[in-house]
């Protein structure tokens, strides 16, 4: 060890006196590696990189399994014991294990951690213990050791890398929502959207090219929040600003436009997502794209699709110093994989930037950023003085008449007469016309039902008036489409046979879906479904379930091994929302004991963050939409004396005119007898609940 010190230091005094040169590349010095960077090792890489690193390592997917195993599942443990089984058996002693596991790193789109590997291990003190870095050390690197940076050349590059990721993939919009295969060109299908921006207590309508005008005490806000309902269109608005940018439009004074959608990244630095982005020729690394933004904050602009689909609260550095439980916290800070204590306000060992810290702010203050997500998770942003600050807010609303008919027609471009019709059909249908037409998602399934459904069925559907109801018909329409392809005769048993068949194929989807709601897992890996591959079959060939077809910069190892795993997902939350409603109804007579835990412990304690999966569960039959609504009154009769808001009441008639079953309204009212007025802010949604439910109202005023 003491001789370790002496070579390091010699090489230090070299390069000061110009004896070396001061950036050679690859430190060979020392060419093993200790157990305590393994350690380290270990504990940076992400589980889901477990079955990459391995197998980049000479490993067999069932050795890998095996040692999971063996490790009781503990990835940190697991990945620690394939590097020591890696350190002593796969390698010759003479070979320079550094340089070979830098490499094997980078190949896999961890080049940050192979930056870190290549510098060599940290200097250890006279005693033999971890050194204590001094003031310098903890500063960015020296020029000594600096990054180099990206040359203008490079920074080009890697621009045109995203605009060909979101020209390949993000910028193109699904004429049917549930099928994949069904996409067209961005300009064909994009329709404005409405928006409003909060003015104080109000709000004002804006246009999407404004928003680039839009100034607070006379700057742009470097933090915006765009929240919407499920549905309204939120995923298309980021869509919409890469775009622009790419056609060199509203967001073109922006060198770098990054969208990223959370669902996908939760675990993920900026840098790490960014050189996902890149093609595998890009030699930019994950160090220097980092560096770039960091330098260059001004000029890259950052959009985060998803916020609430998410876990872990989103508070300021000294909020986020606080211990919390590792399976809550999903967005990355600066340093992934060390104790609270050491995280707060410090650089991780590679300088990349966690999420977490662009959304408080603490990093890339400069940096314009834009967060979109569901109206209940930007309450934590709303209750916090400090975030509540620092963004802007901006409402997505969806469509309003005119957007609605624009889109319609450019859904039927060849057929004016059905485009009119279902204008129409919007216009006279009340519920539709108040609540329904306003959420693109719903309006894509209306115009495929329109165009698809027989005369019939096309009366059938007038009658429809909720979101549950919709989806119903929806749902329904898919599977005896797919049906149908196996079994000619509609109407026959052989017909009904299989449609049961189906249904029983999706319960471990709509199982899983549940699982995944209730952990905010939304991308699923195919060992998820590994005890029920024919039911993700059926769900991906009905279109309730999608898979990846494409192989990705970050899945490069798919081209070379066939167990790297292409994601598994639902279209859009709304759909994995409904199938766990399924599942969720089903346990009233399967599970009661279960269900009865998930609705008190779980699902009613988080009730706006679980709307939708109750207006699902509810929809399913009287009997579990009675035994719900039973759930949520409870409070009511312990609370008679708190006010109508506390009691919420709102979202009482919301669950219960989403059951249309007169028995729950009928409950409803017996048990709320106290007249309201309502001073604002109330969707038509619950004013239709209201008068389901015959629930006393004086006055509303409605959004």
């Amino acid at each position: 060890m003491d001789g370790f010190c002496l070579l390091y230091l010699l090489l230090i005094l070299l390069m000061r006196s110009g004896d070396v040169e001061t950036n050679p590349g690859p430190n060979t010095a020392v060419s093993t590696v200790s157990e305590m960077e393994f350690l380290k090792l270990a504990q940076d890489i992400a589980p889901s990189y477990y079955n990459t690193v391995g197998i980049s390592l000479g490993f067999s997917y069932a050795q890998l399994q095996a040692i999971l195993v063996e490790n009781l599942k503990n990835y940190t443990n697991a990945l620690l014991d394939v590097f020591m089984k890696w350190n002593v058996m796969q390698q010759p002693s003479h070979s320079n294990k550094r340089q070979l596991l830098a490499d094997k790193l980078r190949e896999i789109d961890l080049g940050s951690l192979s930056d870190g590997l290549l510098n060599g291990p940290p200097i250890p003190n006279s005693t033999g213990g971890p050194s204590r870095l001094t003031e310098s050390q903890t500063k960015p690197p020296s020029a000594e050791f600096q990054t180099k940076p990206l040359s203008p050349e490079l920074v080009e590059r890697c621009a045109n890398d995203f605009k060909f990721k979101y020209r390949s993939t993000l910028c193109k919009i699904r004429a049917d929502p549930l099928n994949p295969a069904s996409v067209v060109q961005f300009k064909e299908m994009y329709t404005n959207l409405f928006l409003q921006e909060e003015h104080g207590t109000e709000k004002r309508k804006i246009n999407f090219n404004d928003i680039l005008g839009i100034r607070v005490n006379g700057e742009f806000p470097r933090r915006i929040m765009v929240q919407g309902e499920a549905g309204a269109g939120k995923t298309t608005f980021c869509a919409k600003i890469a775009w622009d940018w790419m056609r060199g439009e509203y967001f073109s004074d922006f060198v770098w436009v990054l969208i990223v959608p959370l669902r996908e990244f939760k675990q993920h630095t900026i840098g790490e997502i960014a050189k996902s982005y890149l093609a595998k020729t890009n030699p930019a690394t994950v160090s220097q794209i980092t560096e770039y933004i960091r330098s260059n904050s001004d000029k890259v602009f950052i959009a985060f699709d998803g916020l609430d689909e998410v876990s872990g609260k989103i508070m300021k550095t000294e909020s986020v110093c606080e211990p919390q439980p590792t399976d809550q916290m999903q967005l990355q800070p600066s340093q992934p994989s060390v104790t609270s204590s050491e995280a707060c306000g410090s650089l991780s060992e590679t300088g990349d930037i966690g999420l977490v810290d662009i959304l408080c702010s603490d990093q890339l203050a400069s940096c314009p950023v834009l967060v979109t997500t569901r109206p209940w998770r930007a309450v934590e942003f709303r209750s916090d003085g400090d975030l509540m600050k620092l963004y802007t807010f901006i409402h997505v609303e969806g469509f309003d008449r005119e957007n609605l008919s624009v889109y319609i027609h450019k859904y039927f471009p060849n057929n004016d007469d059905k485009a009119n019709q279902l204008i129409q059909f919007t216009i006279d249908n009340d519920i539709i016309s108040e609540y329904l037409a306003h959420y693109p998602i719903y309006v894509a399934m209306l115009c495929l039902m329109w165009k698809q459904l027989d005369e019939p069925k096309l009366k059938e559907m007038k009658s429809l008036k909720t979101f549950s109801q919709i989806f119903n018909e929806m749902i329904g329409f898919l599977k005896e489409h797919y049906a149908q392809k196996e079994v000619k005769k509609v109407g026959s048993p052989s017909l009904n046979a299989y449609l049961k068949k189906i249904d029983e194929l999706l319960g471990p989807i709509a199982k899983q879906a549940l699982n995944g709601l209730l952990e905010n897992t939304l991308v699923f890996s195919e060992d998820d479904f590994e005890i029920c591959p024919e039911s993700k079959v059926t769900a991906c060939r009905v279109g309730i379930l999608s898979q990846e077809d494409r192989i990705t910069t970050s899945m490069d190892m798919h081209e070379r091994n066939p167990h790297v795993q292409l994601h598994v997902f639902f279209p859009h939350k709304l759909f994995q929302e409904y199938m766990a409603g399924v599942h969720l109804a089903s346990l009233y007579e399967s599970n009661r004991n279960e269900l009865n835990r998930l609705i008190e412990q779980v699902v009613l304690p988080r009730k706006e963050e679980f709307r939708y999966l109750l207006y699902f569960t509810v929809s399913h039959n009287k009997s579990i939409a009675a035994h719900i609504m039973r759930s949520m009154l409870q409070d009511i009769s312990m609370n008679r004396g708190a006010s109508l808001q506390e009691q919420n009441i709102d979202f009482i008639v919301d669950v219960a005119f989403e059951s249309q079953d007169p028995d729950v309204a009928a409950l409803v009212k017996a048990m709320i007898s106290s007249e309201k007025s309502v001073l604002g802010d109330t969707s038509a949604h619950t004013v239709a609940g209201y008068v389901f439910t015959g629930v006393p109202v004086v006055s509303l005023i409605i959004d």
